[in-house]
């Protein structure tokens, strides 16, 4: 082979790559870049907000809703103050390096929500909405272990959430 077809070769072959890298460079960046993905959940709402960073830029802010949060807006003001916590992080520090993710979350929402069919729809809701009172009487150093104490009462003996003497 010339060497000038070896180097018309290689040039394009060269060009082709940059080429194919500037196209994709995002989406490598979020593959292989340092990132930070942080998302927060409403515990009024249910609703989940996801913040994510790619090599140093904001890439994502976005407030997403789900079967949980649509239920809630049907009896909650949709004008009401959110109460973020943070459930879940992913990070990588550098590029090509593993990603880290750490994950928690209060099932609360979720957990009155499957038992609706037992309870009731109003029962429901008003189990719901007394949870929405303690929070917001928490907000803004919001005490996860009484949020806890809350969820497994709904899982253990929702109906003793239920008397007129606890519904404070």
């Amino acid at each position: 082979m010339k060497r000038t077809t070896i180097k018309k070769t290689l040039g394009f072959t060269v060009l082709a790559i940059a080429v194919v890298t500037l196209v994709f460079w995002s989406k490598i960046c979020e593959t292989f870049g340092p990132m930070a993905q942080n998302e927060l959940q409403g515990l009024i709402c249910h609703r989940e907000r996801v913040k994510k960073w790619v090599c140093g830029s904001k890439v994502r802010d976005d407030i997403v809703t789900n079967k949980y949060s649509d239920w809630i807006d049907s009896f909650t003001p949709s004008d009401h103050e959110h109460v973020w916590v943070g459930h879940t992080s992913y990070h990588r520090s550098h590029w090509f390096g593993r990603t880290s993710i750490a994950c928690g979350g209060i099932a609360t929402i979720p957990r009155i929500f499957e038992h609706r069919n037992q309870l009731g729809e109003a029962e429901s809701q008003q189990l719901a909405s007394k949870f929405h009172r303690l929070v917001r009487g928490q907000s803004p150093h919001i005490d996860l272990d009484v949020l806890h104490h809350f969820e497994n009462a709904v899982v253990e003996d929702p109906n003793s959430l239920l008397t007129p003497d606890n519904s404070n």
